[in-house]
């Protein structure tokens, strides 16, 4: 399933909606323009072995799929060590949702009279032994912002799925992973129409994601564990699996099942790259770095307290150099609220206002990530992929403040004045600066003369 053809193959034949597309291995550009022309533009042209954004390129003409040929080639050379690329329908302004899924089998025997017993009791005379597989499916992950197919937020669940969809998409993934007998964590990745109306199959992760702690957050399922215990033959932890499989369910009922969930949670990926200048690396030591609490007090009224939990996954420290040479991710900065979407935005961007991340020979991108939070439009929940396109055309230059904030900066501001006038006996800042203009202009006149 690590090969876009053939899971895309895979896929189809496990009745998964899967985007038009051609699943051959292009041979020439000449031939390439020929397969736009039949899919129609605009397309996509991906390689096989891709992943991480890189190898993928979005053609809107012939001319385009023509110039484009060659340097899709050469980054699934260069990135993958594998030539072949495929080209697909480009969905427009789709959001891109995910389903975490976890796998297992555990080897049973089936005593004379049909009496299911569990390994490790011993094979007996007239006992036969099968494997039996058993799917847990999570609340999906919306991870639609991103730049150039790179995600930067991740959150679960999506406000944009309907529980209909949501249960068909959980029936496909069921389907295509009994197709191919999968056991493991993994996770199926769709592109969902805008309105939520329908959705494509993209391609099969084999792994555990990045963003995966988004869903540890909001079920309190330990996915590592659980891949750890189906790597080593024991199956799915039976706690996990109690989660969902309950007296009475029907096979249809359990079908379109999730693991039960509460609350919600979002990721962001804290790169080493310079919103500022055009996202581009930065590297050096890290001469100063900590991270938010834990726990993050968002607000409060009379003795009732709402607060956010806050977890940082990172393998970084003071002193340590970022290179070049890696990926430049830093860490991963995770808010959950055990309420709703709109407190676990708050908390994350409280633990962005305190996470401390100074070095590296440049900037870092907590700031995007604040000023994306604050966009309206993120608050709705109106997310698609082409999210920083469409808000930053002309690239990022600093979180604007609203017209509150700035009133706020000025109140500030004259509280700090008085409070220097009052305490220290200094003269308000505003004098100060007209003070010290004036002691220059004199020691300018003193010198001349």
């Amino acid at each position: 399933m690590g090969d876009k053809i053939q899971s895309k193959r895979i896929a189809r034949e496990a009745g998964v909606n899967v985007i038009p597309g051609f699943d051959g291995v292009l041979q020439s550009p000449q031939e390439a323009v020929q397969v736009a022309k039949e899919v129609g533009f605009p397309v996509m042209m991906k390689a096989a072995g891709g992943g991480g954004g890189k190898g993928m390129r979005i053609c809107y003409d012939e001319q385009e799929v023509i110039d484009t040929y060659p340097l899709c080639k050469a980054e699934a050379i260069n990135f993958f060590k594998d030539e072949r690329i495929f080209i697909e329908r480009y969905i427009e302004n789709p959001h891109h949702i995910e389903i975490q899924l976890l796998a297992g089998s555990k080897k049973r025997s089936t005593s004379p009279k049909g009496i299911p017993v569990t390994n490790p009791f011993p094979i007996m005379d007239g006992m036969k032994e099968y494997e039996e597989l058993q799917i847990l499916c999570f609340p999906e992950r919306e991870c639609s912002i991103q730049r150039r197919n790179q995600k930067i937020l991740e959150e679960s669940p999506s406000v944009l799925l309907s529980p209909e969809i949501r249960a068909e998409m959980i029936k496909q993934v069921k389907s295509l992973v009994r197709t191919v007998n999968y056991t493991s964590a993994g996770t199926v990745e769709f592109l969902v129409e805008d309105d939520g109306s329908d959705f494509y199959f993209l391609e099969m992760n084999t792994r555990l994601q990045v963003e995966h702690p988004v869903t540890e957050m909001i079920t309190g399922v330990d996915l590592v564990r659980g891949m750890i215990d189906v790597a080593a033959g024991r199956g799915i932890p039976q706690e996990y699996l109690d989660l969902v499989y309950k007296d009475g369910d029907s096979e249809e009922d359990l079908e379109g099942k999730v693991v039960p969930h509460c609350g919600h949670a979002i990721e962001a990926r804290i790169y080493a790259e310079d919103p500022l200048r055009g996202f581009l690396p930065s590297t050096g030591p890290l001469l100063q770095y900590e991270e938010p609490p834990s726990s993050i007090l968002i607000s409060s009224s009379g003795q009732k307290e709402e607060q956010c939990q806050i977890r940082v996954d990172s393998g970084v420290t003071v002193g340590q150099t970022i290179t070049q040479y890696y990926d430049p991710l830093i860490s991963k900065l995770i808010s959950y609220s055990p309420n709703d979407r709109s407190q676990a935005i708050a908390g994350l961007s409280k633990a962005c206002d305190l996470y401390v991340i100074e070095g590296l020979g440049g900037g870092n991108n907590v700031n995007f990530v604040q000023d994306v939070l604050r966009q309206p439009s993120f608050q709705r929940g109106d997310t698609p992929t082409n999210f920083i396109d469409m808000h930053y055309p002309d690239g990022f230059d600093g979180v604007i403040l609203t017209k509150e904030e700035l009133e706020e900066v000025s109140v500030i501001g004259a509280l700090l004045g008085e409070q220097r006038r009052h305490v220290l006996d200094y003269p308000p800042l505003t004098l100060a600066g007209e003070e010290m203009k004036k002691n220059c202009q004199e020691k300018d006149g003193k010198e001349e003369k």
